[in-house]
């Protein structure tokens, strides 16, 4: 008897289950034999959304000194651990469970249902969130199940699949998910009961998603830069050149909205606001990137240290588990990934300025930020600059921090006053790529895994890796260790060597 594995739908109101395996023997009435694609999409963009604002985001965001975990409850010094990257096969095994058992499982039954009953629309969307899934954790693992994976008892112990074959396929994936979505008819379209692209019309619906999934065509192959210029430049060109339609503004954002409910809020906020109190703290390479332009983002980004409610004369403070004493006097995460904000409690400021548990409660109603058209006009500024793509470097340039500075709420005079100051590029090929990178990596603080992946093709920020005795390594790591789960189950994986192992695209020395 197979297994019934449920997923509770966590936003917009949504109380439904979805099941990612049923019951093949003989009819029984109280069992439950099929559920409809209206509720397994929920199901699907619910666990993306937390898959973008759980683990995984934590682990890079750590990585990549835009956290830090250098705080004074001792009792918990997990994060700590991750910034000197210490990362075990155990720390994984929730995330890589929940994605395979859950969020794919789900998905692949999506599509098989959607085609069998006539909706391609459900079936494209799904291959579209699929084909997202998988990059992601290329990206974090290399080589992962994929031609074998999610066939419910069919297959217990799937093949790990060659990184390179994966991505090569899912532009193929992409492809067959956007003519789904462009199907002239379908029994059902999913511009409600999803948490993403919700939509009062499919059509409205149906554009985000094509924008969408040819704006990931790009980030795909822009991975390649490092191990096939030629590629890259190729393909990138011709998908520019073919008229595809990417994203127009920052209301085409991939991310998922959460609420202001306990149960449905972003699951960082809800963390902080548990037993990691005092715990995870902006680290001070991006505070100090932001400090030395001045830039208006940290107001959103940002609680100011000392606190005060001046922004014109705040001051931020970064973390580093190099610190030599754990502390909370540093500034902290802002309504950028927590959400609306309450009024400060006067009485919770410490007397060195540095806040104390409860100063600030938050909606929890940050959103997961997966895929941004800041992003977007970062990649084609590199495109441009790098691969003679079609447009203007210059112009995607200042474009992308316009769209993150509109996401972030910055007012109209603040973004003039600091494109002014940095939004020029200039010098040789190779400074003006280093500032598209460093802009894009502020604008991509807190989105999912995308500033460790351009650290590790680019060399972008120059960041200073940690160093032993200290740390597990002497260079930032390239990839994660499997699951033990897997290790444990699945006779087809071999485990990683170390972190320093690396994806097929990850080649520069």
């Amino acid at each position: 008897m197979k297994k019934l594995i449920y997923t509770s739908v966590l936003a917009v109101g949504l109380s439904l289950s979805s099941c990612s395996e049923f019951l093949d023997v003989n009819s029984d009435p109280n069992n439950i034999q099929a559920v409809q694609v209206s509720q397994l999409l929920p199901s699907v963009t619910v666990n993306v959304g937390y898959m973008g604002a759980s683990d995984l985001f934590r682990y890079a965001s750590l990585l990549v000194q835009q956290f830090s975990g250098q705080g004074p409850n001792t009792g918990f010094a997990t994060f700590k651990e991750y910034e000197r990257y210490n990362i075990n096969n155990s720390d994984v095994n929730n995330q890589w469970v929940r994605i395979f058992s859950t969020t794919l499982s789900d998905t692949e039954l999506m599509i098989e249902q959607a085609t069998k009953e006539g909706s391609p629309h459900y079936a494209g969307v799904g291959k579209i969130l699929k084909a997202y899934v998988y990059q992601i954790l290329v990206d974090a693992w290399g080589d992962v199940p994929y031609t074998e994976a999610v066939k419910h008892s069919a297959n217990f112990y799937p093949k790990f699949d060659d990184d390179e074959a994966i991505y090569k396929d899912l532009i193929r994936l992409i492809d067959d998910g956007i003519k789904d979505v462009g199907a002239t008819t379908s029994a059902m379209s999913p511009n409600v009961n999803t948490t993403i692209y919700a939509g009062g019309t499919w059509a409205a619906s149906q554009a985000q998603w094509v924008k969408f999934a040819n704006t990931l065509k790009l980030r795909i192959f822009l991975h390649y830069s490092a191990k096939d210029p030629a590629y890259t430049k190729e393909q990138i060109t011709a998908l520019i050149n073919s008229g595809a339609k990417f994203m127009e503004s920052p209301s085409d954002n991939f991310q998922m909205g959460f609420l202001t409910e306990s149960q449905r809020q972003n699951p960082l906020y809800s963390m902080e606001n548990g037993q990691f109190k005092n715990q995870f703290f902006p680290n001070r390479f991006i505070v100090n990137l932001m400090n030395s332009k001045a830039d208006p983002r940290r107001a959103s980004y940002f609680v100011p240290f000392p606190y005060t409610a001046n922004t014109a004369t705040a001051t931020y403070k970064g973390a580093s588990a190099l610190d030599p004493d754990p502390s909370a006097a540093y500034s902290r995460n802002y309504r950028y990934i927590y959400g609306t904000p309450s009024a400060v409690n006067q009485s919770l400021i410490s007397a060195d300025g540095s806040l104390r548990d409860g100063a600030i409660t938050y909606g929890g109603n940050g959103p997961a930020r997966l895929l941004t058209f800041a992003e977007y006009n970062f990649i084609r500024a590199e495109a441009a600059l790098m691969y003679g793509a079609a447009g203007s470097a210059q112009s995607f340039f200042e474009a992308g921090i316009r769209a993150s500075m509109t996401d972030a709420g910055v007012a109209a005079a603040d973004v003039a006053t600091y494109l002014t100051a940095n939004g020029t590029l200039t010098g040789t090929q190779t400074q003006m790529l280093e500032q598209i990178i460093n802009e894009k990596y502020v604008a991509n603080h807190a989105v999912l895994m995308e500033p460790w992946t351009d650290y590790r093709r680019t060399g972008y920020p120059a960041l200073t890796p940690l160093k032993t005795p200290f740390a597990i390594y002497d260079e930032v790591p390239h990839v994660l260790f499997y699951a033990q789960t897997e290790i444990s189950n699945n006779p087809n994986v071999v485990q990683k060597t170390s972190m320093l192992d690396r994806v097929f695209w990850d080649t520069r020395r």
